[in-house]
């Protein structure tokens, strides 16, 4: 649940409208913020969780590494959640997939980079929170990974993050799950938001 209050939100709306350069728009420009509120509405989300800026470029880059079909798969409560990890107490947000979808594993590092900390890391996936895959599709992947032979050949190479949802822990650390080496299985742990993202990182996102 957002501890944004109201004042806050219709601040910070007033704020930005005291900064446009009005004077530069037609107002066929303005009207299509009007006619079209809901997709505005989820292009400014994205462009505050993007630090307030635009991204120019897309970040992601498939690897090439899997190809997987994925059943429909609905998304898990916060009671499913917390059989597994019992210190869980809430849901940030969860915007992963729930119909048929396909794996594709991707990085959001250029190819001159080594690592981004985890405030870049979430500006960077900011506009693709729909697509990117959440624990249900983690926990499908772990329970049928025996059928994957290209998934069990990256096995200790790499480890995924299903960024789709974000859960907040009783010590109010911020977690992406993940799916990485346990002996000789995938299985399933979590991320700190705020740690690093490294070459040995993949983002798990949907391909229609």
């Amino acid at each position: 649940m957002s501890g944004i209050s109201v004042d806050q939100r219709f601040a910070m709306l007033a704020k930005i409208g005291e900064n446009i350069d009005w004077n530069s728009l037609t107002v066929e420009q303005v009207q299509v913020g009007v006619v079209d509120a809901q997709r505005a509405g989820k292009e400014a989300t994205a462009f505050i969780r993007n630090g307030f800026r635009v991204q120019v470029g897309d970040f992601f880059l498939n690897t090439g590494e899997l190809t997987i079909p994925i059943p429909a798969l609905a998304r898990l409560s916060l009671e499913e959640i917390q059989k597994r990890f019992r210190d869980i107490k809430g849901i940030e947000r969860d915007t992963s997939p729930t119909e048929v979808v396909t794996l594709n594993l991707a990085t959001i590092l250029r190819s001159d980079e080594e690592r981004v900390n985890g405030e870049e890391y979430e500006r960077r996936i900011a506009s693709k929170l729909e697509i990117l895959f959440g624990p249900q599709q983690a926990i499908w992947l772990m329970e049928h990974q025996d059928e994957f032979p290209a998934l069990m050949a990256l096995l200790g190479k790499i480890y995924i993050d299903f960024s789709g949802m974000v859960v907040v822990g009783e010590d109010g650390g911020r977690d992406v799950f993940c799916l990485n080496r346990l002996g000789k299985r995938w299985d399933l742990g979590r991320d700190w938001v705020s740690g690093d993202f490294g070459r040995g990182g993949r983002l798990a996102l949907s391909s229609k």
